[in-house]
């Protein structure tokens, strides 16, 4: 199955920090993980559960969750209708981040 690609409807950084403002869609539970594994974590934690038992994401408003390994320190805030990504990294890292971004994101 392949998954809807989330809207990149913002983006910016500066020096180490990096923001990404998505679509807010049911796909980011499909997508989100493989940005994870492109980014060298190990281990997607509750990520691995949500490809059998998805949360409602309309229920996912004002919260944060919290991901970090050895280079990617990430926050994901829900808002009601984003979802945005919070990304601190060494400058070096910032190719392979917007990689990974793009393989589950589209600009119109």
């Amino acid at each position: 199955m392949i998954n809807k690609k989330l809207k990149l409807i913002g983006t910016g950084n500066e020096d180490g920090r990096n923001f990404f403002v998505l679509s807010k869609e049911d796909s980011f539970f499909a997508l989100f993980p493989m940005f994870l594994l492109n980014c060298e974590f190990k281990k997607i934690g509750i990520f691995e559960d949500y490809q059998e038992d998805k949360p409602d994401l309309n229920a996912l408003t004002n919260t944060l969750q919290h991901f970090k390994n050895e280079n990617y320190d990430i926050d994901i805030v829900y808002t009601q209708d984003k979802i945005i990504l919070i990304v601190r990294t060494a400058i070096e890292n910032r190719k392979k981040l917007v990689s990974a971004i793009e393989s589950m994101t589209y600009v119109e």
